[in-house]
């Protein structure tokens, strides 16, 4: 345990903020094609751009149409390709969230380990 004190804002003693700061770096390893949430972000853009490509499409195909049959088939391609984009952005959201979210998980891990020593100071200097 540290016999550094946590600072009176409640920041991390500066041995732990060391140890933190090596922690989110080892996060930051960059592993190509087997990073998966960046994998995950990309196909998610990917699939937006695609929906709303699809939706433009289908939506321009629709306006300048006489025949209400390909109109409504156009129309339904329409909601397709924004369903696809909606798809697209929800993924990209969970994959870009996932790094952030364990960032402040493990900056949580070791605030709370801060407070845990600067408890059990406070007890044993207490007897």
């Amino acid at each position: 345990m540290s016999d550094e004190p946590t600072g009176a804002d409640g920041t991390m003693s500066p041995s732990r903020l060391a140890q933190f700061e090596d922690e989110v770096a080892k996060l930051k390893v960059t592993g190509g094609g087997a990073n998966p949430e960046r994998l995950g972000s990309q196909w998610g853009i990917g699939l937006a751009i695609l929906g709303f490509v699809i939706a433009i499409i289908s939506w321009w195909s629709a306006k300048d149409n006489a025949n209400a049959i390909t109109a409504l088939r156009a129309n339904i391609f329409a909601f397709i390709g924004i369903g696809i984009s909606l798809v697209g952005i929800i993924i990209w959201l969970r994959n870009s969230l996932t790094r952030y979210m364990r960032y402040w998980i493990i900056r949580l891990v070791y605030e709370q380990r801060e407070q845990t020593d600067a408890l059990i100071r406070a007890l044993r200097d207490e007897k």
